[in-house]
């Protein structure tokens, strides 16, 4: 229980921090200007078309969106359901690509939302604290105490490196890397 509230806690302080991390986030993102902008432009309209249609729920999926490859992170419920959330996704201006990343839906007591966001900070804990590797344009997804690495990166070498941070941490089922490498 107090592992739940402190979840909660960081969760909400995060929340409260995100207009200063959007600006922090564009300044040492290695996409130009205009290709973040555009980027969040595309996550934002993804998200809007999905939180209005009833076949697709966002709060059991996430969007991120990296040089314009969309990628919806989630739990699902049909096949129906997936392809509709890519076409939706795909209708966007700017989406040059859509990639899934389906969980089927479980009722899980070994893995619950607590489980999940444990894990997450886990894994954030540990890339923040390793100061050979530069991780703020990685994200995070935890679904079903599997871990999904999304972001951009400089090197190989680097994006290795964060597979096996997420890999380390235990609990975590399986780690599914879609770490792009930029130059």
């Amino acid at each position: 229980m107090r592992q739940l509230i402190l979840c909660l806690f960081c969760a909400a302080a995060l929340l409260g921090l995100s207009g200063c991390a959007t600006i922090y986030k564009a300044s040492v993102d290695e996409r130009d200007l205009g290709t973040f902008v555009d980027d969040g432009r595309i996550e934002s309209s993804v998200r809007a078309r999905i939180i209005n249609d009833a076949a697709v729920k966002l709060r059991d999926m996430s969007v991120n969106s990296y040089l314009g490859t969309v990628y919806l992170v989630g739990e699902f419920d049909s096949d129906q359901q997936k392809m509709r959330a890519v076409r939706l996704a795909g209708e966007v201006d700017g989406v040059r690509r859509v990639t899934m990343i389906p969980f089927q839906k479980l009722d899980d007591p070994a893995c619950g939302t607590s489980d999940d966001l444990s894990l997450y900070a886990r894994i954030k804990s540990r890339l923040v604290e390793d100061r050979d590797i530069w991780s703020t344009q990685v994200d995070v997804k935890v679904v079903q105490c599997n871990a999904v690495i999304l972001g951009l990166v400089k090197s190989q070498n680097d994006a290795s490196r964060i597979v096996a941070h997420a890999n380390a941490v235990e609990g975590v089922r399986t780690v599914q890397n879609y770490i792009r490498i930029i130059k």
